[in-house]
């Protein structure tokens, strides 16, 4: 994984109509013709039942870390997908949820200890996540566990991993299985936000800079949504670029948008969506996109129930602009040094100053 690496996310059920990996191995030719190097699947096991939301349930509570839900098809066609992506020279990453699994997995009638447990009884430590039940990851046996599942997905291709809420799942851990499993897989955490918020309520919370070592890439998240609530008008420029400039030197997967949250063509009109794209282009981090971003796709899937991507519909302008945006990142140089300076309510200066001892300069209206 590179400094100005393109990872596209897909929500394999919502990917298509028929929801299969055959219609994504499909449309891998389109997909690797934007420039993407990291092809990142949602979660793609059996889905739990006991608790579920809505139709088809979240796909982050997961019944069995071995298993491929059935719908989206068999272990061999999932190793065909594989390889096909690699084939056409990109990777593939796979969304690990290693803080909770639903109810009903097999591991909680099998191994009770590997869960977090309050008051007697297994539970989970976010009320409202009622499909689901945390792992006691701070446990030797539940990470060997993890370890297990990780090595099996390797076995089948896979070139690494994004972590799902890796800040409450304790380093010991990924360094643990860094060290089994070499620097060569791609370790993705997202990283949460809020850190002493979430201590307060009792959660065990890496620091940002204690993962860095670890992991090829954090989440963007330490700025997101100020800048996210910055493009609301809720919040001023300074506070955006006070966050960026507070670990302006580490390596970020730098998205505007993802299955979380509110797709970016229904916060910006064109021209201001083009100086972001020309903004996250020149500045360090990997770039992010989820299925249906680059059409300037409005509309965010349901995460419980099947709500197919419309790819019939592309705004032209839009695609050439991530086009553009692709380009400009995949020729960037690495940046050793940046720094962020407000010139206006609206705009800043960023400076940058790359490995090979260049330096470049760029105001950006955001």
């Amino acid at each position: 994984m590179n400094h100005n690496s393109i990872i596209y996310q897909i929500f394999p059920r919502n990917h298509s109509k028929e929801g299969t990996f055959k219609k994504i191995e499909e449309d891998l030719p389109r997909i690797s013709s934007l420039g993407i190097d990291i092809i990142y699947l949602m979660p793609i096991h059996e889905i739990g039942f006991k608790e579920r939301k809505g139709t088809y349930g979240s796909p982050y509570a997961i019944k069995d870390y071995f298993s491929i839900s059935k719908d989206l098809g068999t272990l061999e066609d999932f190793k065909s997908l594989v390889s096909s992506i690699h084939k056409l020279g990109m990777k593939i990453i796979l969304d690990m949820v290693f803080n909770h699994t639903s109810p009903d997995n097999n591991l909680l009638n099998e191994h009770e200890e590997y869960y977090y447990h309050k008051d007697g009884k297994v539970c989970n430590k976010v009320p409202k996540w009622t499909d689901i039940v945390d792992l006691d990851t701070s446990k030797d046996e539940t990470q060997n566990y993890l370890i297990k599942v990780l090595k099996y997905w390797i076995s089948n291709g896979v070139d690494g991993f994004r972590f799902d809420v890796a800040s409450f799942i304790p380093i010991q851990f990924f360094i643990k299985a860094r060290q089994e499993l070499g620097n060569d897989i791609i370790f993705i955490a997202e990283s949460i936000y809020e850190h002493d918020k979430f201590r307060q309520k009792g959660f065990l919370v890496n620091d940002d800079n204690e993962m860095y070592p670890t992991f090829n890439s954090l989440y963007n998240y330490n700025y997101f949504f100020k800048l996210m609530n910055y493009i609301k008008g809720k919040e001023k420029i300074d506070e955006v670029i006070n966050e960026l400039n507070k670990d302006k030197n580490n390596l970020r997967l730098i998205c505007l948008e993802n299955h979380d949250n509110e797709r970016i063509a229904n916060l910006l009109e064109e021209k201001r969506l083009s100086n972001f794209l020309d903004f996250i282009s020149f500045i360090k981090g990997q770039i992010f996109i989820y299925a249906g971003q680059e059409y300037g796709n409005k509309h965010k899937p349901e995460l419980f129930e099947k709500d197919p991507i419309d790819f019939s519909y592309c705004n032209k302008n839009i695609f050439k602009m991530y086009l553009d945006m692709i380009k400009k990142k995949k020729k960037q140089k690495e940046i050793s040094d940046i720094n962020f300076t407000k010139i206006s309510d609206n705009s800043l200066l960023v400076k940058v100053k790359y490995v090979d001892d260049d330096e470049e300069q760029k105001q950006f209206i955001l």
